[in-house]
C-alpha cells in the first residue's frame, strides 16, 4: 500500500457505481486510481471524493499499467469556495486540465502538487483574475523548463505541448 496526500482534477465515471480519480500527490506526482464503489450512495468514500478536494488518499499500486486501487480516503480540504462562483469554477478547472495534459503520469515531482494546490487554495481565498492564470502559467512554463521571457507563457506551453486544453480565450475574456 502507498500513502500519500493529493489534489483531485478529474473524475470519470467507472460502470455504475466506480470512479476513476485523477490525483496530482506529493510523492507520486499524477495518479489515477479506481474507486469502485465512490459514487454508490452509503459508501465510505461518498463526499469524500469531489472535484478538488485535498485528501490524504491510500493505494494499492497496480501490477500492470497505470490505474492503482484506492483504498482509502481521508479529507483534509474541500475547498468549498471555489464553488462560490462560476467563474471560480472556470479557473480553476482550466488550471487543472491545463496541469494533467502537459505532466506526465507518475512524475514524482512535489513540484507540481505544490503548484496546484497553491493555486487553487490562492483562488479560493480570492475574486478570480487573469493574473491568476497568466502567474499559474509562467510558473509551469518554468517548472517545466520552457519560460523565457522573450515568449509568453503560454505560447511556449503550446509550443512544445501542442495540445492544450480548450476554454483559455473564453475565460481570459470574463476574467478582469
Amino acid at each position: 500500500m502507498e500513502k500519500d496526500t493529493g489534489t483531485i482534477l478529474r473524475q470519470q465515471p467507472l460502470g455504475e457505481h466506480g470512479l476513476i480519480i485523477t490525483w496530482c500527490t506529493q510523492e507520486h506526482g499524477l495518479v489515477r486510481t479506481a474507486a469502485r464503489l465512490a459514487r454508490k450512495p452509503g459508501s465510505e468514500l461518498s463526499g469524500q471524493v469531489d472535484l478538488f478536494h485535498e485528501c490524504e488518499l491510500l493505494f494499492r499500486p497496480a501490477s500492470q499499467g497505470d490505474l492503482h486501487t484506492l483504498s482509502a480516503v481521508t479529507l483534509l480540504s474541500p475547498r468549498l469556495a471555489l464553488r462560490s462562483s462560476l467563474l471560480h469554477l472556470r479557473l480553476a478547472s482550466y488550471m487543472a486540465r491545463l496541469l494533467v495534459s502537459t505532466v506526465e503520469a507518475g512524475a514524482p515531482e512535489a513540484a507540481w502538487h505544490t503548484l496546484i494546490s497553491g493555486a487553487l487554495d490562492y483562488v479560493a481565498s480570492s475574486a478570480p483574475r487573469r493574473a491568476i492564470l497568466l502567474h499559474f502559467e509562467k510558473r509551469l512554463a518554468e517548472l517545466h523548463g520552457l519560460y523565457s521571457p522573450a515568449e509568453s507563457p503560454h505560447h511556449a506551453l503550446q509550443r512544445h505541448f501542442q495540445h492544450m486544453p480548450a476554454g483559455r480565450a473564453e475565460l481570459l475574456e470574463q476574467l478582469p
